[in-house]
């Protein structure tokens, strides 16, 4: 049995004739009636009760007829998912976000997303740099939304900067140095510092202490959790070095304060990693055009 005579089984049932199915199917009718002739004995069932009007499906018909339909809708709808897919119109997409990110403007990427490709599933990884990087490389993600280390470069990877992120040193508004003018490295140093786990953050601050010949002791509290160094700077107890982005609020509100040093606040480029390919998916190049766009409106956008 193949689907090609399943497809003249239905047009007959439908058209009610075999002259009407063929004028359907755009074959003659000897052919029509020869590939139904041959689909009843190898079915060895009688699928047509012919009479003076036309003709009518038996028992055995009728059931042939519904598993026939299901089975060329879902042969169909197979089939148009597939090209859909390959349009990146269906299908799924993974990409990865770095933390500072993983709100808005992510959510609101992933809306615009949607909105283009209704029925694309997307797998989202958030993290740091160093393992987004190293996910994108090994294609357990396509695309990234991340901010760029100083002095990183890959040959096989496209960086593509969209805005300016800032980021200082912050603590709570009742923290000693919240009032303090011209804070310095050496005023961190008497207080716990709770950093990033990554090692792109370790060499900034650690730079950062050396350009005071100063050393830079072990953090009191490493984490690859933005929202636990937030918790720990309102606390009252921790200084954090922190996107401005993302403590906008709490700023307005006087609860968090960014310190008063020279050189802050703190600028690097931000914005997409891709794979160096020729080509990419087209789902792809959705994500792209909706992180370009959300980026667009951003206050930060860099030259």
């Amino acid at each position: 049995m193949e689907f090609k005579q399943l497809r003249h089984f239905v047009a007959v049932v439908e058209s009610g004739t075999l002259s009407g199915a063929s004028l359907v199917l755009h074959i003659t009718q000897p052919a029509l009636t020869r590939s139904i002739k041959n689909l009843e004995a190898q079915l060895q069932a009688e699928l047509f009760e012919r009479g003076s009007r036309g003709v009518t499906p038996t028992e055995a018909g009728t059931r042939l007829y519904h598993q026939a339909k299901m089975i060329l809708n879902e042969t169909a709808r197979t089939a148009s998912d597939v090209t859909a897919t390959a349009k990146g119109e269906r299908g799924s997409l993974n990409v990865g976000v770095a933390a500072m990110f993983a709100g808005n403007p992510m959510a609101d990427v992933l809306i615009r997303l949607r909105e283009t490709v209704p029925d694309l599933a997307i797998n989202v990884t958030e993290g740091f740099f160093e393992d987004l990087i190293t996910d994108l490389k090994t294609a357990h993600v396509e695309a990234l939304i991340s901010n760029f280390p100083p002095g990183v470069a890959d040959e096989g990877l496209i960086f593509e900067p969209l805005i300016t992120v800032h980021s200082h040193f912050v603590v709570s508004a009742k923290h000693p140095l919240a009032n303090k003018n011209d804070v310095s490295m050496a005023d961190l140093q008497e207080h716990h510092l709770a950093l990033v786990g990554q090692a792109h953050v370790s060499v900034l601050v650690a730079d950062l202490f050396a350009a005071e010949n100063l050393t830079l002791l072990k953090p009191a509290i490493e984490t690859n959790s933005l929202v636990l160094l937030r918790s720990l700077v309102q606390s009252n107890g921790y200084v954090s070095l922190l996107p401005e982005h993302l403590l906008e609020q709490d700023v307005k509100d006087g609860r968090i304060v960014p310190l008063a040093m020279e050189g802050t606040p703190f600028k690097r480029s931000s914005g997409l990693i891709l794979r160096g390919l020729e080509t990419q998916r087209p789902a792809v190049k959705h994500f792209v055009d909706a992180t370009r766009a959300v980026f667009a409106d951003w206050p930060e956008v860099s030259a």
